[in-house]
């Protein structure tokens, strides 16, 4: 049995910007980190056994591999042109289709145990192209390059796409002053609503000129969020969140509704807090809130009966736990 362990990502800043129909015009920059929240990819040979088992959400037996139901899971393997039988689980720490990157994060899991499976060995490079090729390119399902690269390389990054499509990849210089601020003042509260992040990306094709312009305002706060984790300064960077959040709703009114918007207003009547934005792609998951005082949040998060997560930074990416 394989298993491989794969953490979630935290978008920071310049989150969007990664989206092709703005990178090849503009170019991309943006910052992420992974958590302390993971899926969990099982496999296992069913060597007497004539079925694929596949388990998520749901449990399914499949005799040959375009009877799988799952694309992701049926076309990574077809990818690596796997002919044996296999056990094919998913274990998640956190909803799935809430904007914290799970998907890309469980074809990254599942490539780990493959090429562990096959005795493959590829660079992280390859591997966040392939999961990229699987999800975007094969599955047309909508989206950028954040989720993959950060769920392989984890830790704190800098990342940066040319125009024609060049992917520089850096560790954060300051990530130790993010890790404690993520630790200390970040928190992920759940609004209870799931989404497709595909159909709210797609929403955007709409007078692209002005969302170009949106995501240049929102590429432009990169340098003020370096500067105010350099210096540590939480209550300007909990608004520099909330401006940030004020930008994206402008993309699409599939980011924010009505219900996620009296959501936070009940919420922000009971929490103190310095800034918030919904993270992901917009229409529901999680609201990422910037507070002075973690512990006293948790205490009245809990007495509200408002489900949250405490933030961890998690500094490894996608590996293999066991054999």
């Amino acid at each position: 049995m394989i298993i491989s362990k794969t953490p979630y990502r935290l978008p920071l800043s310049g989150g969007g910007t990664d989206l092709k129909f703005y990178y090849s015009k503009k170019g991309s920059e943006f910052f992420t980190t992974s958590i302390n929240e993971y899926v969990y990819v099982l496999l296992s040979h069913r060597k007497i056994d004539k079925n694929y088992l596949i388990q998520t959400t749901q449990s399914q037996f499949a005799n040959t591999l375009s009877e799988i139901d799952h694309i992701l899971i049926k076309e990574t393997l077809k990818y690596f042109k796997v002919k044996e039988k296999l056990h094919i689980g998913t274990f998640s720490t956190v909803p799935t289709r809430t904007g914290l990157g799970t998907s890309s994060a469980m074809v990254v899991g599942l490539i780990y145990c493959i090429l562990e499976f096959k005795n493959i060995k590829l660079s992280k490079k390859k591997v966040y192209e392939i999961a990229y090729h699987i999800e975007r390119k094969t599955c047309k399902i909508a989206g950028g390059w954040q989720d993959q690269i950060i769920s392989t390389y984890g830790g704190a990054l800098k990342v940066v796409i040319s125009k024609n499509e060049k992917i520089t990849i850096n560790k954060i210089s300051f990530a130790k002053n993010l890790e404690n601020i993520i630790n200390n003042n970040l928190l992920l509260v759940y609004t209870n609503v799931k989404r497709d992040s595909s159909l709210v990306i797609r929403s955007q094709s709409n007078n692209r000129k002005k969302i170009i312009k949106f995501y240049d305002k929102i590429k432009s706060l990169n340098s003020e969020f370096i500067k105010l984790i350099k210096s540590k300064n939480v209550s300007k960077l909990g608004e520099l969140f909330s401006f940030h959040w004020s930008l994206k709703k402008k993309l699409s009114n599939k980011i924010s509704d009505k219900k996620l918007e009296k959501f936070y207003e009940n919420m922000n009547k009971k929490i103190d807090i310095l800034g918030h934005k919904l993270i992901g792609a917009g229409g529901g998951g999680f609201y990422l809130i910037c507070v002075k005082n973690k512990k006293k949040t948790i205490k009245d998060l809990i007495k509200n009966n408002i489900n949250f997560i405490d933030l961890r930074y998690e500094k490894s990416g996608s590996k293999i736990v066991k054999l």
